[in-house]
């Protein structure tokens, strides 16, 4: 019997996760507080800046994000929350690879850019940084990790924000986790960014995003 292709990359999330590092905080999901499955263009926010060249919208069952040539969006929930954690499917749809998405938490309502951001990019990187203003500072640097599909794939990320307790998962393996106690409560949201130099650009659909109550402990 053969495997089909989307087996063998299930083989491999599951070998990846077991030889993955275990987190350093123990966190419960509970309630599920959100499903969005973007089959309605009122699931999300639209918007469109031409002069940013960024835009975002629900179309064809997802929310599709574009920048370009050092664009930077975010597209935020209506609702706040404090400790959850958020899950989303993304597909890259665009070649270059030296980009930025991923999700928000706790991002400021009024689309000021504070927030706590987790980012991967197509070539196999991943970063978690705190917005405030036009700053978004690293909290934990720009990494390689294995478990991260590059180029055109589809990854499964999910953002972990809990009391001072910050952690990014890539296709359920753990890659990063950090502390950080500035911001408390927020939207949540999903983000594209590119780099200034070029004539770039970035295409990401994301899909099925759920918020999930956490608290810490088992």
């Amino acid at each position: 019997m053969q495997l089909t292709r989307l087996t063998l990359l299930s083989m491999v999330f599951i070998l990846l996760a077991a030889c993955a590092r275990q987190p350093t905080q123990a966190v419960t999901a509970g309630e599920l507080l959100r499903d969005v499955r973007f089959d309605d263009p009122r699931d999300w926010e639209s918007y469109r800046d031409p002069a940013l060249q960024v835009e975002g919208q629900v179309v064809d069952g997802v929310y599709r994000m574009t920048a370009r040539n050092g664009g930077f969006m975010w597209a935020l929930s209506d609702e706040l929350y404090d400790d959850v954690i958020v899950e989303v499917e993304t597909e890259q749809q665009s070649d270059f690879a030296d980009n930025a998405y991923g999700l928000m938490c706790r991002a400021a309502p009024d689309a000021a850019g504070d927030g706590y951001y987790f980012f991967i990019s197509a070539d196999g990187y991943y970063t978690i940084r705190r917005g405030a203003g036009s700053e978004v500072d690293a909290l934990v640097q720009w990494t390689a990790h294995d478990a991260i599909q590059q180029g055109r794939a589809f990854n499964r990320l999910r953002a972990v924000c809990v009391a001072d307790y910050l952690a990014l998962y890539v296709n359920n393996v753990l890659v990063a986790e950090v502390r950080d106690r500035r911001y408390q409560r927020g939207a949540v949201g999903m983000t594209v960014a590119l780099p200034e130099d070029g004539d770039n650009d970035i295409v990401i659909a994301f899909d099925n995003l759920r918020v999930f109550a956490a608290t810490i402990g088992d």
